[in-house]
Formats: C-alpha cells, sequence, structure tokens
C-alpha cells in the first residue's frame, strides 16, 4: 500500500471528530492498531474494509483507491476484489445444489434452482477470463482437490436434529441467501422470519413479545446496519429474555479477527458460508 494510506484514515478520522481510541472502539480492534495504520507501520485486515469505509463515511472503492500504489493495486487490495467478486456465486452454486436435491418432486423449483447455478457460474467464468493466469496452476491442487471429493462424498446423519417448534429469524440482506439458509434450517422442523439488516432486526426483536425468536442467524457484513452493531444492541436490552437470544454469525469471513469481533459482540457461535448443513444443525442443537 502506499505510504499515504495512513494519512487518509488520520484525516477521515479527525473530519468525522473522533479519537483513535474512538475509532478503535468501532472496529473491535486495539488503539495501538489504528496508530500503525495511520503512521503506515502496519494495514488494516482486508475483511475490515467493508466496517471502516461505513465508520469513515467513504466506499470501499475509495478506501482501495486511497491504497492503490501509482494506479497499480497492491496485493492485498486486489485480493478483496476477487474475494469479495466470487464469494457470492459461490455460495449461491453450493447452496441451490443442495436445494436441487431437496426438491427432487418439484420440477419447478428445481429449474429455478438450476437457473440460478447457471447465471452464477456464468458470472464466475467471466469474472475468470477477465482475471486472466495467475500464479498458481490447476495441476498443482489436482491431488488435494481428488483427496477433498474422496472424503466429502457422504454426508453424516441428520438425524436427532429436531428443532420443531423453534421460531429463527434469519438476518441477511441477500434474499437468496436469506433462501438457502430457510430451506436447510425449515427442514429440520423449525419456523424462519427473515429481515434484511441488522436495524429491521432489532426493530422485530423490540416489537416481538420476548421469547417470540428462539435463535438468530445473523450476517456479518449488511447495510443501514451490520451483524456486530445489531448484536451489541440486543445485548444492550433492558429486557433480560430479548437480550440473551442466542446468535449465530453467518459470514464467508473466517479470519481469527472476524471470530474475534463476533464472540466480544456477545455472539454465540459462527456458521461459515457457504453453509455446512451439518455443522449449522450442530450449533443449533447446542443453542436452542
Amino acid at each position: 500500500m502506499t505510504p499515504r494510506f495512513g494519512k487518509y484514515i488520520r484525516q477521515l478520522r479527525t473530519d468525522n471528530g473522533m479519537t483513535q481510541a474512538a475509532l478503535a472502539a468501532r472496529l473491535h480492534v486495539t488503539d495501538k492498531a489504528v496508530s500503525k495504520w495511520e503512521r503506515d507501520l502496519s494495514y488494516p485486515d482486508i475483511s475490515l474494509f467493508p466496517r471502516l469505509a461505513e465508520v469513515l463515511g467513504v466506499s470501499v472503492s475509495e478506501l482501495i483507491s486511497a491504497a492503490d500504489n501509482g494506479g497499480e493495486p497492491e496485493q492485498l487490495t486486489q485480493i478483496y476484489r476477487v474475494s469479495h467478486d466470487i464469494r457470492t456465486p459461490i455460495h449461491i452454486i453450493i447452496g441451490c445444489t443442495d436445494l436441487v436435491e431437496r426438491y427432487a418432486d418439484d420440477p419447478d423449483q428445481r429449474r429455478r434452482y438450476l437457473e440460478f447455478i447457471r447465471i452464477s457460474g456464468k458470472y464466475l467464468l467471466e469474472r475468470c477470463e477477465q482475471l486472466g493466469k495467475t500464479a498458481s496452476h490447476p495441476d498443482d491442487n489436482a491431488a488435494d482437490l481428488e483427496e477433498y471429493f474422496r472424503t466429502h462424498a457422504d454426508s453424516t446423519s441428520r438425524a436427532g436434529y429436531d428443532f420443531t417448534g423453534k421460531r429463527i429469524l434469519i438476518v441477511d440482506d441477500m434474499e437468496l441467501n436469506r433462501e438457502i439458509a430457510g430451506e436447510i434450517i425449515r427442514e429440520s422442523g423449525a419456523e424462519t422470519v427473515y429481515c434484511g439488516d441488522g436495524l429491521e432486526c432489532i426493530t422485530m426483536i423490540e416489537s416481538s413479545p420476548a421469547g417470540f425468536f428462539d435463535l438468530i442467524l445473523m450476517d456479518l457484513s449488511m447495510p443501514v446496519m451490520d451483524g456486530i452493531q445489531a448484536t451489541e444492541h440486543i445485548r444492550s436490552l433492558d429486557d433480560s429474555i430479548k437480550s440473551k437470544i442466542p446468535v449465530i454469525a453467518m459470514t464467508a469471513n473466517v479470519s481469527d479477527n472476524d471470530r474475534k469481533k463476533a464472540f466480544d459482540a456477545g455472539m454465540n457461535g459462527f456458521a461459515e458460508k457457504p453453509i455446512d448443513t451439518d455443522a449449522l444443525y450442530e450449533l443449533l442443537k447446542q443453542n436452542l
């Protein structure tokens, strides 16, 4: 990253009337980390870019532009662009593949999910063509890939996962993500309710009777209010029942920093996207 990135962060922070400590608290990092960023001694983890942009009142694109060196993106910012582009379609493909199997007797639903897979696959192919050749070659990982498919051919038994009578609130800004998670959860017998961001989630919790929701499945990165902020607000509610609703983070970001932020905010578990059904059921079993 260019040395001007630290100066850019410092200027945005002061323009927003924040101390280093205040910015650190909003990002769930240490004061020392912010100080190092502003002195160009280290740089924010790429997973922090969306939250950092939101707090400082700029777009992620503006942050990336400030981090570019003479118009040539560094490896970190290039990784952000690529991972942001491919994460969602991969989640859709895996989720819809599972749903196609579940709707064996419903041709209309199967066609719908197959179309989602086709569109997502086409998008990924176009992105790969745009990115061009990478430093690695497919053959380099062929043995690992073959071993992965061999060891992941059969799903584990889902006996014992019956959540009939439970009501789960799914919070995600993408409708298809909510639908995939909802289909998986409803198969366990639980009822699902949906909303699109953290603020809407809080409104639903506050306006519902205590005990109405048994658990919240919360995306971390959302517009208006993210999952971390929403969870912190829920934990601060005066109603002791509502404030203790189990919250499971649901995100494609799986870094140690993401996990720490989730648990520090009061979340009870961490479900990775694409969703592993058996792992999610086990989390639900532990928290319901």
